[in-house]
């Protein structure tokens, strides 16, 4: 004999709310204006948040690249400061 399985009505979320699924939602909306970048969309940069601080770190081909990528981090809403992290080669 089979049982059917029932659902609750709402199903629990695999990311709880909190300070670190924020966290993880700034450091996605970084990483998505930066592959829409064309100046940026190449170059090796990781973005990681702690506590709505945006750390970038990497290495990029020119100081241009580097600007743009910290503007980027800062335009994103509910970013409070951006640590740099990135080396120019």
């Amino acid at each position: 004999m089979t049982y059917p399985w029932f659902f609750p009505e709402r199903l629990p979320s695999l990311f709880h709310d909190g300070p670190a699924a924020n966290d993880t939602h700034l450091a996605c909306q970084v990483v998505e204006q930066m592959n829409r970048d064309p100046l940026l969309r190449h170059e090796r940069i990781c973005v990681e948040a702690q506590n709505r601080v945006v750390i970038l770190e990497g290495r990029v081909g020119s100081a241009e690249a580097l600007a743009r990528a910290h503007g980027l981090a800062w335009a994103v809403p509910g970013v409070h400061d951006v640590n740099v992290r990135v080396h120019v080669v």
